[in-house]
């Protein structure tokens, strides 16, 4: 039997050095899980096709735990929404991750494939997972709790609420999610 494996897609404007990312690197060097998180081109302004084709090269499989922040969750979705029928990941957690849709996306930032007027496909995602889960605070200062609300809806997800963790980067006082890594470990 293959082995867990977690791939961490990071948002936009950061890269896998920063927030709680290396803290989540360090837990699963610690509970002997291999770990990916690549450092996705053009952070700055991301292309979707270029992000993910960062995702393909990883080559996810159904021991892989798939864990977006922000843009790279939206990543993880489209992604998702291409991959062959008979195609299953073991869980996807979402932290803090967009809504679909290009009319809910802030008019100043840039789209690049990322947003649709459709929004996403959530029955072609689900048919390729069994077991979403979606974080979100209500006091996220870059993406509504509402996007919260409809990805896990939309997921029929797991909806981890919280009230005081921002956008889950600079108002982490420790740049841990504990809540987080209970999922993972959970899923062993």
């Amino acid at each position: 039997m293959n082995k867990l494996n977690v791939i961490l897609m990071h948002g936009k404007n950061t890269n896998p050095t920063k927030k709680w990312y290396p803290w989540l690197k360090s837990e699963m060097q610690k509970n002997n899980i291999e770990f990916h998180a690549p450092f996705l081109p053009k952070a700055e302004d991301p292309e979707i096709n270029e992000w993910l084709a960062e995702l393909d090269k990883i080559k996810p499989n159904e021991n892989s735990i798939l864990i977006g922040h922000s843009r790279g969750g939206v990543a993880i979705l489209r992604w998702l929404e291409i991959q062959p029928e008979d195609f299953r990941v073991k869980k996807v957690v979402l932290v803090g991750t967009n809504s679909g849709y290009s009319e809910k996306m802030n008019k100043t930032e840039n789209n690049k494939g990322f947003y649709s007027k459709e929004g996403f496909d959530f029955s072609k995602i689900k048919s390729h997972c069994d077991n979403f889960v979606v974080l979100h605070s209500e006091d996220d200062e870059w993406v509504p709790f509402s996007a919260g609300e409809e990805n896990a809806k939309g997921l029929d997800a797991k909806f981890l609420k919280f009230k005081d963790r921002g956008h889950f980067g600079s108002k982490l006082t420790k740049q841990e999610i504990p809540e987080l890594l209970d999922e993972i470990l959970s899923t062993k």
